[in-house]
C-alpha cells in the first residue's frame, strides 16, 4: 500500500478481494498453540538500561518492517504481506541495539552475570537484540528463524531443531520496565499486558509474535537468544 496517501476506494476493494493476509493467517492458525507464563524473574534496574540507550545511541541500528537477505523464504514472504498491509517505517520504526560494534558485550556486562545464570544460559553463545518503540509503532507479526544469530555467528552450525554443537538455542523476551498503558506483546494466541520488568517468556522458534506500543511513552524490551542449558 502506498505510503503518505490517502487509500482509493479501488484500492481497498482489491485489497478485500486479494485477501493478501490469507497466507499468514492459514500458517500460523495451523500451528500448535503455545501456552505462555513467565519462566523466571531477573533482576533489572529501568533507569541503567533507559541511560544506556542515550549513552550507546550511535550503536543503535534504526529498523522497520521490510524484507533482508538473511531472512529465510518464508521471514521475507511475511515481511512483504506486512508491508502490502500498510506496515512500513512510520509504524514499525525502532531503536535496535545488540548488533553494531561491541554492543551485544555491553549488553550482557548491563545484565551481569546473576541474570545470565538464571536464564541457565552459555554467555559465550548470548545474542541480545535490546528494542526501544516509540508510542505508533510496533513489530509485526512474524516467527523467528535466528537469521539475525546466524548473521552475528556465521560460524555456528544450527539443525533443524534449532540445537547447536552446544546445545539447544532458545529466543527469550522480556520488558526492562514495568509495564505501561498502551504496551503489549502477543506470543501465540496469548496477549500479555500488565508484566513485571525483567519477567522473562519463552518464544518458541516458529511460533507467531508481534508487540505494539499505542500508549505515549516509549516501550523499552529485550529479545534474548543463546543457548539454554535447562
Amino acid at each position: 500500500m502506498p505510503v503518505n496517501k490517502h487509500m482509493l476506494k479501488n484500492e481497498y476493494q482489491k485489497l478485500l478481494e486479494n485477501k493478501p493476509w490469507y497466507e499468514m493467517e492459514k500458517h500460523f492458525d495451523n500451528l500448535p498453540v503455545a501456552e505462555i507464563n513467565p519462566i523466571t524473574q531477573l533482576d533489572i534496574n529501568t533507569d541503567s538500561w533507559t541511560q544506556f540507550t542515550l549513552d550507546n545511541f550511535d550503536l543503535a541500528q534504526q529498523k522497520w518492517e521490510i524484507p533482508k537477505k538473511h531472512y529465510t523464504e518464508n521471514s521475507n514472504r511475511w515481511a512483504t504481506i506486512n508491508n502490502d498491509m500498510g506496515r512500513n517505517e512510520h509504524n514499525t520504526f525502532e531503536l535496535n541495539y545488540g548488533m553494531n560494534g561491541d554492543c551485544n558485550e555491553k549488553l550482557k556486562t548491563l545484565l551481569g552475570a546473576e541474570n545470565i545464570e538464571k536464564l541457565k544460559a552459555d554467555p559465550d553463545t548470548i545474542l541480545m537484540r535490546f528494542i526501544v518503540k516509540m508510542p505508533g509503532h510496533g513489530i509485526a507479526w512474524h516467527q523467528d528463524d535466528a537469521g539475525s544469530y546466524g548473521k552475528f555467528f556465521p560460524n555456528v552450525k544450527l539443525n533443524k531443531d534449532m540445537c547447536t554443537e552446544k546445545g539447544q538455542l532458545k529466543r527469550l523476551w522480556f520488558s526492562t520496565q514495568e509495564w505501561k498503558d498502551g504496551h503489549a506483546f502477543q506470543i501465540s494466541k496469548t496477549v500479555l499486558s500488565n508484566w513485571n520488568k525483567g519477567a522473562v517468556y519463552h518464544i518458541p522458534f516458529g511460533l507467531g509474535h508481534a508487540s505494539s506500543n499505542f500508549g505515549y511513552s516509549p516501550q523499552y524490551t529485550v529479545s534474548f537468544t543463546a543457548v539454554i542449558n535447562d
